[in-house]
């Protein structure tokens, strides 16, 4: 072994180079005041020691607090680590230190920079998703209303449904605002929750009414699994879960089967929650997509998905808010079978 490397390995430890000095100071003196002084052996014995010991806690100190002092400008100015210990342990390894705080250093240095990666990639994407949905409602209405301009103003044969179908463009763009403005409050927590008491039986007995036309193209049935209770009381923000109902409802409608059915269930569960199902007979999701349906703009099927509009968001603010209630959405597929979606709410 080089003699360099070998006395660097010597003197990893503070308390090495203290002892080498206590050990010389200790027979330094003693040769002094045995050879220079007439004290006797054992008197000269006892005072040498004695200042060895001293030499070596005072130089092991001073030693520690010198190589603190470096590894403070080291940690706390250039690598920002807070080290609270001011001393080094008696038989602690300040270079495995220093190599210790460096490495989880650059370890969180790496997680942050692949975390903000994975965020940059996700804004990319987000951004192209909100340009791509707005895209095409946009050149349509501009579409319509450019041929109305040059001249189809005055065509009573087309002027009406122009001007209806445009405005059918814009009514898509403002659902898309209003479900991007929704989501960008539940994330950052500043939706409030307006809970009160209602019966879940008459919600979705307004829901399924409200969406009996939009059924009815496709000749979809709307019902109940099994008759439920008369009523069926719960505790939490009316207005958010009929949406939650009214999207999954809606979700089963584009994705299910000409002539198929989505049925809603209630299952008491316990003295403390509902389980509500809403259920189709569809296409199904496979395994790859139940991964990703709850992403923004997501959608299983494309095409189908711009046949029937939408924003891809459905799935995502339903997610949201039953998580803002406390309460979790599931899912059970199976492709060619059909769809179960679903989750419990706090019973009053």
């Amino acid at each position: 072994m080089d003699t360099s490397l070998y006395l660097l390995t010597m003197f990893k430890k503070t308390v090495h180079i203290t002892l080498v000095f206590s050990v010389f100071g200790f027979f330094l003196l003693f040769g002094i005041l045995f050879f220079f002084t007439e004290v006797s052996w054992s008197k000269v014995s006892l005072i040498s020691l004695v200042t060895g010991g001293i030499l070596f806690f005072t130089s092991q100190f001073l030693l520690d607090r010198f190589i603190f002092g470096r590894m403070n400008l080291l940690f706390d100015k250039i690598l920002n680590i807070t080290y609270e210990r001011k001393v080094l342990n008696l038989l602690e390894d300040p270079f495995e230190l220093i190599d210790s705080k460096v490495s989880s250093y650059l370890e969180k240095q790496e997680k942050e920079e692949e975390t903000l990666l994975e965020q940059q990639k996700f804004r990319r994407e987000y951004i192209g998703n909100i340009a791509h949905e707005l895209k095409t409602p946009i050149f349509t209405a501009q579409g319509y209303i450019l041929t109305l301009l040059d001249g189809g103003l005055e065509d009573e044969r087309i002027n009406r449904d122009y001007l209806k179908r445009a405005d059918k463009s814009i009514e898509r763009i403002i659902d898309l605002l209003d479900d991007l403005d929704l989501i960008t409050k539940l994330d950052s927590g500043e939706f409030p929750l307006e809970i009160e008491t209602f019966d879940l039986v008459q919600l979705c007995n307004e829901v399924m009414d409200s969406l009996e036309l939009k059924a009815k193209e496709r000749d979809i049935t709307l019902g109940y699994l099994r008759n439920p209770k008369k009523q069926v009381f719960v505790d939490a923000d009316r207005n958010r879960i009929f949406q939650v109902i009214s999207n999954l409802i809606v979700n089963a409608i584009k994705y299910g089967k000409d002539g198929g059915s989505v049925d809603i269930s209630f299952n008491i569960i316990s003295e403390q929650y509902v389980l509500i199902e809403v259920i189709d007979d569809g296409l199904g999701i496979d395994e790859d997509n139940l991964l990703k349906i709850f992403q923004r703009f997501y959608r299983v099927d494309k095409s189908g998905g711009r046949k029937f509009g939408g924003s891809g968001l459905g799935l995502s603010i339903v997610k949201h808010i039953l998580e803002a209630h406390g309460q979790t959405l599931n899912v059970n597929s199976k492709v060619d079978v059909g769809s179960t979606f679903s989750f419990t709410l706090k019973l009053a």
